[in-house]
């Protein structure tokens, strides 16, 4: 059984911004929901895209697919795979490709790590980030500290790290199907099931647990930040950035629309629009309270914003870590503009 839960932040762009950008060339971001109508050729032919840290870099969207290919580098660009030991957030084994310990004295420590039954979660950053930086780092050291679970943190920054954004995310394709290839070594040599595995990617390190968890081999519990439902038995879908950098249109299994979904906001009303690296990382930040606070973000089952302001709404659930996995559908809910977030907390 593949069995595999995929957590996708869209930090403003659905599934952590991971606007695919395989589509770039057959499609425009009108195509994909993405705002373009005021200002010239934003859109169609170049974007204000952010990080993986929030900040938001100029991107040209006419780049030819000939231009991408000649300038991509070797496949074999380093991955690392971090498996975090105890609550001790800053000790770490280096794994192989394949799941083994790169130290041959770490092996005792590995096995036993990945032959326990907890929830096993996968985490990895977006554009010009690493899991060093805050974001990943964050989210990984408020799991140490709070749940009883297993950690691992992916680092691709020897491909993320590029300013070249269009052959970055064409390598997400390959970078996605290594780490597959990496769960179905943690499933050879351990046993390790689907059924623990949760893959979380920030920015468009979403894209790339997306494709990891169609690549491999086992079926992915669960993903948060995800472009659709198809490739995990749960995908959570956090929109907070709908219409200038992400979809209105839900995706997932649940998807999540605080504050409607929209840029700005709360507390990013400031930004200019397409700047609004704020609204973009909010997704991130709301789900990394709720790991520490699971009952922060309460959310009710909704039609329509109109319907959640009228109180017309029939389910009442969590948002983030703390999500029902019965829960189906769209969730509204309206967040604090400044840590905690959560209205539960």
């Amino acid at each position: 059984m593949r069995f595999i839960k995929v957590v996708f932040l869209i930090l403003c762009v659905v599934t952590g911004l991971v606007y695919t950008q395989a589509r770039l060339h057959d499609s425009t971001f009108q195509d994909l929901g993405i705002m373009s109508n005021d200002d010239d050729g934003y859109g169609t032919r170049w974007i204000y895209f952010p990080d993986g840290d929030g900040y938001p870099h100029y991107v040209n969207l006419t780049i030819a697919q000939e231009e991408i290919l000649t300038t991509r580098l070797s496949s074999s660009a380093e991955i690392l795979f971090r498996l975090h030991i105890g609550n001790d957030t800053e000790s770490y084994v280096l794994l192989d490709n394949e799941g083994r310990p790169m130290n041959k004295s770490d092996r005792s420590i590995v096995k036993n790590k990945m032959s326990s039954k907890k929830s096993l979660k996968l985490l990895t950053h977006g554009w010009l980030s690493s899991v060093d930086k805050p974001g990943v780092s964050d989210l990984k050291n408020a799991y140490l500290e709070t749940q009883n679970v297993d950690v691992i943190t992916v680092d691709w920054s020897a491909t993320a790290s590029s300013l070249f954004y269009p052959w970055v995310a064409n390598e997400t394709k390959d970078i996605g199907a290594r780490i597959g290839s990496f769960l179905d070594g943690l499933s050879k040599w351990y046993n390790v099931t689907g059924e623990r595995v949760h893959l979380i990617g920030h920015s468009l390190g979403a894209h790339v647990m997306g494709i990891a968890a169609f690549q491999t081999k086992m079926r992915v519990n669960r993903i948060t930040e995800k472009l659709d439902s198809s490739d995990a038995d749960f995908v959570d879908i956090i929109h907070t950035c709908a219409g200038l950098l992400g979809f209105l249109t839900p995706i997932g299994t649940v998807d999540f629309y605080p504050n409607n979904g929209v840029a700005p906001q709360p507390g990013c009303e400031d930004i200019v629009k397409f700047f609004d690296g704020c609204s973009h990382g909010r997704s991130f930040y709301y789900f990394m309270e709720s790991v520490k606070y699971p009952k922060s973000f309460p959310t009710y089952r909704c039609e329509t914003w109109d319907d959640f302001l009228n109180k017309q709404c029939d389910h009442h659930g969590y948002m983030g870590e703390g999500v029902n996995r019965t829960m189906e559908g769209k969730y509204y809910l309206i967040t604090n503009p400044f840590e905690p977030f959560g209205k539960g907390v």
